[in-house]
């Protein structure tokens, strides 16, 4: 029992510490290109007209969902990639969203981690929450989107960061796209 309660407490002290570190530091994120990648036998959600505009190099354009995605029938993915070097020497990353119906994919990750990037009525129209489902077919806009951190855990990767987010309908892939960042992290 001393044992346990010992190892918890250095756990916590070790939490403690790290966090005190990077507290001291926030995290910025450019976008550096944005690929969309194309469904193999059907093409059920197409992000071929988004690209990256201006110095900021902000994501605009639109997204065509052309079937209601209902969490019976359609599941998402997302998975990470790390370049510390930025030498294209991409290497898979432990974080990841399993394939999941797409509405719990949804809330677990963009409800986590991009609420703050994507911000429905202001830079998007796209209800990439979770919430409503399902995901309603139709065109969808995307608007000067920047990437905000704010909701990023405090331990992450500087570098290239790519994340490739895919949708499938039944197990067939059927559409998605690679983000590509470059992650720096700067003092307060």
């Amino acid at each position: 029992m001393k044992l346990a309660a010992a190892i918890l407490l250095h756990l916590l002290l070790l939490r403690a510490k790290l966090s005190l570190g990077w507290a001291l530091y926030v995290f910025t994120a450019k976008i550096t290109s944005f690929e969309s990648l194309v469904g193999i036998e059907q093409h059920l959600i197409d992000f071929r007209n988004i690209s990256t505009v201006g110095e900021d190099h902000a994501l605009n354009g639109t997204v065509r969902i052309l079937q209601d995605m209902d969490p019976k029938q359609f599941q998402m993915s997302i998975d990470f990639q790390h370049d510390p070097r930025l030498s294209d020497q991409w290497r898979a990353m432990i974080l990841s969203v399993p394939l999941r119906d797409v509405c719990t994919a949804m809330r677990l990750f963009v409800g986590t981690y991009a609420k703050t990037t994507l911000r429905l009525g202001e830079n998007t129209n796209l209800p990439f929450t979770g919430n409503e489902c399902p995901l309603p077919r139709g065109v969808y806009y995307v608007r000067n989107l920047l990437i905000n951190t704010d909701t990023w855990p405090d331990l992450m990767p500087c570098g290239g960061f790519r994340l490739n987010m895919r949708f499938y309908k039944l197990g067939s892939f059927v559409g998605g796209f690679r983000l590509t960042l470059h992650v720096e992290r700067k003092p307060l």
